[in-house]
Order: structure tokens, then sequence, then C-alpha cells
């Protein structure tokens, strides 16, 4: 029983806003949320409980981080440099850069490395409070390499006490092999490979890069036609450097989140908002690339669920604190505390399919917590660096925070 708090600030059970209880208590048994309220009366009825004393700080759910791609050798801190004297995405990655200079990394890793690499990282993670982490392949570009990297984040997740959801990015660019073999491509992923995955329980959700670096509308509606028939989750990276609909077809597939989405317009918004599409924004990717966030003016009239998430890359996203992404998403989106909590919890949440049970105290949710080093949830997208968590509950358990002084990142 975590007691002697500032205030305990969960969202409600829909999602659509956030309790707020002060000097709250949340009470945990069997790993889960047993209760949540106010008051010297909930600490009596739960008089048997262990009482944790948050000395007066801020509780929240744990923090779910909806969209990453953290497996991965290397960095592309060149790239930053060449960014900044002026050149564009496109360039770079026309120029053997960009992702397929970080394919060519992560395959020469060996496969221990990049499983302890995982590892340590899905840990910095719990050290900031996150949880529930989702994983992307998608730097392997082969089917075969693909599957590689899957295995690989299942082994990692197995190491650490964090929740780790696996997707495979199975349209990411264009493999070498398949150049002027696009649809030999689509055939072997329809045909085999995500046949593979789902027979090996590899990933639960398929993404593709729907974008003209990456792969047109129409080979992304393959594909995500061809993952949907087999029970996957879906999800889409859309809009991000121009309008080319990804969000209009992730709204028509009901895919679970459309990501990115810097090039949508109202329009868009509003087809998530009636599909029940979680819209994620990655402020990071969008800073490094000189892009613009929707106005939460916009984002409140589409009425979308609006996610944040950190998605961790070594090319334009090496953010490794979603708090802090949460912070940006706020200053440069306009979002509330209220607002930018839900985006890091309940609606992340909701963006894998796992609203039930992640990214909110309500009774019968994972015991999921985390004590902040601050008093006010207005704090958390406030402070830069990002709040730091006092304490990290796992399924209940206040576990030990790792080091972080060691070096956890290539």
């Amino acid at each position: 029983m975590i007691h002697n708090t500032s205030e305990v600030v969960t969202p409600e059970p829909e999602g659509r806003g956030v309790v707020r209880h002060p000097k709250g208590v949340v009470v945990f048994q069997d790993g889960r949320v047993l209760e949540v309220g106010t008051g010297a009366e909930v600490v009596r009825r739960h008089s048997e409980a262990r009482p944790i004393n948050a000395h007066g700080r801020l509780v929240t759910p744990a923090l779910v981080d909806c969209h990453t791609h953290m497996i991965f050798a290397g960095h592309r801190a060149g790239e930053f440099q060449r960014r900044l004297a002026g050149e564009d995405y496109a360039a770079i990655a026309a120029s053997g850069g960009g992702i397929r200079a970080t394919v060519a990394a992560t395959l020469a890793e060996r496969d221990d490395v990049l499983e302890k690499t995982l590892a340590n990282r899905l840990e910095r993670w719990r050290a900031n409070g996150c949880t529930s982490v989702e994983v992307k392949s998608g730097y392997g570009l082969t089917p075969t390499a693909e599957l590689r990297l899957l295995h690989l984040i299942r082994a990692a997740a197995l190491r650490v006490p964090v929740r780790v959801h696996r997707t495979a990015l199975v349209l990411h660019a264009l493999p070498d092999d398949y150049r002027g073999r696009r649809a030999a491509l689509l055939d072997e992923l329809c045909g085999q490979t995500l046949p593979e995955i789902r027979r090996r329980d590899l990933a639960t959700a398929v993404d593709v890069f729907c974008d003209p670096v990456g792969f047109s509308l129409k080979e992304c509606r393959r594909v995500l036609e061809c993952a949907r028939e087999l029970g996957f989750d879906l999800h889409v990276h859309a809009d991000q450097l121009e309008r080319t609909r990804g969000a209009a077809l992730a709204a028509e597939l009901g895919a679970r989140s459309a990501d990115h989405l810097e090039n949508a317009i109202e329009k868009d918004w509003k087809a998530l908002a009636r599909a029940g599409t979680v819209g994620v924004l990655l402020p990071v990717a969008a800073l490094s690339l000189g892009l613009r966030l929707p106005e939460a003016a916009m984002l409140r009239r589409s009425g979308a669920r609006v996610a944040i998430a950190t998605d961790f890359n070594p090319g334009t996203a090496p953010a490794q604190s979603l708090l802090e992404c949460g912070a940006l998403a706020a200053r440069l989106c306009g979002l509330n505390a209220e607002e930018t909590l839900l985006a890091m919890t309940y609606n992340a949440a909701r963006a894998l399919g796992v609203e039930a049970e992640a990214g909110h105290l309500n009774p019968g949710a994972f015991g999921d917590a985390v004590v902040w080093e601050c008093e006010t949830l207005e704090e958390l997208s406030y402070w830069l660096p990002a709040v730091r968590p006092d304490a990290v509950f796992v399924r209940g358990a206040d576990l030990a925070l790792p080091t972080l002084e060691r070096r956890v990142w290539p």
C-alpha cells in the first residue's frame, strides 16, 4: 500500500480524463490494483497491507512507451551534424546513410551483444518510470534478418522486469536484394514471413513505413491486410515527411495506431477518432527533422486519442526519456498537464491494445506505479531535465532501480 502521497493521479476507467486523489492511497494485491482512493478510511480497510511511505510525493501509473526502435547497433551522430548543416533526411538516405547505415551495423553485430544492449536499454526505461515498452524490429530489412531481430527482442524481454510488446516492422526500407523486385518482397512477406512470425509467436503487431522514402500506400495496404487476416494488430508510420494518406489507411483498416502524423490534417485526425485509432506523436523526431507537431486545439476538436512516444532510434530520435518527450510535446503542441499524462499512460496503452490492464491505477489494473520526485502533476511536464522516479512499482513490487551511471548505449 502506497500512502502519504501529495496526490495520486490516474486516468479514469475510460481514459477520457484523469482523477486526482489528494493525499491518495493505492493498494495492491496479487500484482494488481485493489483500490485507489483518498483518506484514512482506505488505510483502515487495508490495515494488513505493507505500508510504503511516499513522503509527500506524486504517484501516477507507470508510463507506457508505445513506439520505439530499440534494437540496433551503432549510432548516427555524424548524420545529426549533416542535418544541422542543412542536408535533409531524404538526401542522407539516398547517400547510403539513414536506415541503411544502422542496418549494416546491426547485421554485423553479434547476437549476444544486441540482446544484452536491448536488455540494458529496457532497464533504463524502467528507471525512467516506463514499465511497458513497445519494441519494433526493422533494422534487418530482409525477412530472414527481421526474424533474427524478433527472436532477440523476445530473449531480451526475459532478462528484465519490463512488459515488452513486440512489433514486426516488416516494411521499413527496401532491402538491396529486392531492388527492382518490390513485388517479390511483398509476396514473401505475405506468403511466408508473416505466417512464420505468427506461428512462432514472435510478435503481436505489424508495422509499415508509409512514406515516399519508404513504401507506397498500395504496398502498405497489401501487407497490412495480410497481417490483419493473420490476427496481428496493426500500426502505421503515417504522414511524416509528407501527407500520403497513411493516417486514412490506418483508420480504414482499424489499426491500433497511426504514428508521426506531422503532415496529417484535421480531416485525418477526425478519421482516426471515428475509427478509434490512436494518433501517436513523436516530438523528438519532429524536432530533429524540423517538422511541426499539431496544435492541441486542433487535436481537441478532432476528438482523437493522442499518445506520446520516444520513437527511440539512432537516427532521428535518440531520446531516452519518455517524460522529456512529454515535456517537449506540451511545449510544442500546447498540451496541458492532464492531456500529457493521458498521452503517456492510458492512450499509449490503448495504442498497444492493453488499456484494460496498463496505463492507469483503477482496480484490476497491473500494479505498475511511479512515485515521482515532485509533488504535483503539473511538475511532470514542467521540469527539464525530467523529474526522476523515487520508486517504480512493477506488479505491486517496489523493485530496485538499475544503476544508470554505466553506459548502456553503443
